[in-house]
């Protein structure tokens, strides 16, 4: 079956004086001979994890990973299989819609270490579907809500400013704010500071770009991984999960389809 969202794109620079938007000429020279394909991903154990992006499929690249070899996941899976934008236009069902989803979800649980963690970004018309996905084989911890607030976003009826992050666990033994959770803990962890799945603090995403506030996603790595952790990015986009990696102090992967996003992404993490 094939994946919707995931069919590579790549661009010939036909008119060298024309770049995608963010790219010079020396952006071009310097990043493209360094793309690396799925091809050169060979991480066939934990030992062999190598930081990096890759010109790949989502179950491609996941294809490659050890078992239990990645500490947290940041998933923003495209949103349906008619975004022309996205190049998913190409007669896909919503039956392989869901069932591609089901498969990255279950090849996502299989590279997860036991105390791994998935953070999953869904508009609120997909949540529901992503809440049954990942109760087949995670453990759903809770669902975060934020203000998302887009331009595009304006409806006939009620203005829409949220979406959902679904936050679960490989295991009910996990780590939440560098302490261990689970049947098993011993210490119940401070419960002064109220963390609240309402975050509406966080800036809202205005940019026609569509990228995601740096703050979100620290907050996410700042819950549920360590320094030095791996962090996975089946989707990057414009590599907003790398740049907070790189900021952050986790070693991160990710997998992204369309050639210029790699190279958009390549340039803002070197940068970071």
């Amino acid at each position: 079956m094939p994946e919707p969202s995931d069919k590579i794109k790549t661009y010939h620079y036909n008119n060298p004086m024309e770049t995608f938007p963010g790219l010079t000429i020396e952006d071009l020279n310097r990043y493209l001979p360094a793309i690396q394909t799925v091809e050169d991903i060979s991480m066939a154990k934990e030992s062999n994890l190598q930081e990096g992006v890759f010109l790949a499929k989502c179950l491609d690249g996941l294809s490659k990973l050890p078992p239990e070899s990645i500490d947290l996941i940041i998933a923003n899976p495209p949103k349906d299989n008619w975004d022309t934008t996205a190049g998913l236009g190409d007669g896909n069902t919503l039956q392989e819609y869901y069932q591609w989803n089901q498969a990255w979800i279950q090849e996502s649980y299989r590279v997860l270490k036991k105390t791994g963690a998935i953070y999953v970004l869904s508009p609120w018309q997909y949540s529901g579907m992503y809440q049954g996905l990942l109760s087949n084989s995670l453990q759903i911890q809770t669902r975060i809500t934020w203000r998302d607030k887009k331009p595009s976003n304006q409806n006939k009826t009620w203005t829409n400013e949220t979406s959902d992050i679904w936050f679960a666990t490989k295991t009910d033994e996990f780590l939440f704010k560098q302490n261990p959770i689970g049947v098993n803990t011993i210490e119940v962890p401070d419960s002064s500071e109220v963390d609240s799945n309402l975050w509406v603090d966080i800036p809202s995403t205005v940019d026609t770009e569509g990228h995601f506030p740096q703050k979100l996603l620290s907050r996410i790595l700042d819950a549920s991984s360590f320094k030095l952790n791996w962090v996975l990015d089946p989707f990057m986009g414009l590599g907003d999960v790398g740049v907070a990696c790189k900021n952050n102090g986790r070693r991160f992967i990710g997998f992204e389809t369309n050639k210029d996003y790699l190279l958009l992404a390549m340039k803002r993490i070197d940068n970071s």
